[in-house]
């Protein structure tokens, strides 16, 4: 069976030889984690948990790569489940880096919840950013 000419050429778009850019490396990603997770009430921590997991990438948004540190929001949510407050509670950014704690406070306050999950949440969490522990799922 003969192979049109424009099967190779999907197949050499596939492959990436066709294109420059598919030869360099991807821009890489600040790893987020989150820890020290408290829920009130606590029924809705795992909803919480799955909640920022799903919005990590938000959080890596506003750390260029190589960056570390972490960023301690205090939170809370009304009853439709949108964030009505979010506050830093302590920050390793500081000085010139100081966008980088502000970025979060945004990304944190852009977050939705289930409205339904028990009301209205108060919600802590230390949002790790590039650091060995920083990829690890959200802890208790």
């Amino acid at each position: 069976m003969k192979r049109s000419p424009i099967a190779s050429v999907f197949t050499a778009c596939a492959l990436g030889a066709l294109s420059p850019a598919a030869a360099q490396t991807p821009p890489a990603v600040t790893p987020v984690a989150f820890t020290s997770l408290r829920v009130v009430p606590s029924p809705a921590a795992s909803i919480v948990r799955n909640v920022f997991l799903r919005n990590r990438a938000r959080f890596a948004a506003c750390a260029p790569a190589g960056t570390t540190g972490n960023v301690s929001l205090r939170m809370a949510t009304d009853a439709n489940g949108q964030v009505s407050t979010s506050t830093i509670r302590r920050s390793s950014f500081t000085g010139d880096e100081a966008a980088v704690a502000r970025c979060v406070v945004a990304a944190s306050r852009a977050m939705r919840f289930p409205g339904s999950v028990q009301g209205t949440l108060d919600i802590e969490v230390n949002v790790v950013l590039g650091t060995p522990d920083a990829g690890a799922a959200p802890a208790n």
